[in-house]
């Protein structure tokens, strides 16, 4: 299946990361969320209950970085994904990517990152 329903750039603003100041002071994160699904039923019928809703996509992934600090952004990517498989039961599987740009390295970069696809 190619359909898929995504969203870019979600900036959310955790207390994630190793070091004490980013759980102290936190900083913005970037996620992308890439759903696969079928969306013939939805486009073919054009009914909005029979897709998934991508406000309700974007809240998940704030509450659910909100339940942390988490020390690894493969952890908030971990759970955006489970969270993502478990409440929409249309979605086949999940690819979500996480960006930190204020990673506490010394290095010249845009951000670094993670990604994670799941599958049921």
């Amino acid at each position: 299946m190619s359909d898929r329903i995504f969203i870019s750039n979600l900036c959310l603003y955790g207390f994630h990361g190793v070091m004490p100041e980013e759980q102290r002071i936190g900083q913005r994160f970037y996620i992308d969320l890439a759903c696969e699904l079928d969306l013939a039923p939805a486009g073919e019928a054009d009914d909005y209950n029979l897709t998934t809703c991508y406000d309700a996509l974007c809240r998940l992934a704030q509450t659910t970085s909100d339940s942390g600090p988490f020390n690894l952004i493969e952890t908030l990517g971990e759970r955006i994904a489970q969270a993502v498989l478990s409440q929409f039961s249309s979605v086949n599987s999940v690819r979500v990517t996480v960006r930190k740009p204020s990673a506490p390295i010394q290095a010249s970069l845009d951000h670094v990152g993670i990604e994670i696809l799941r599958r049921r």
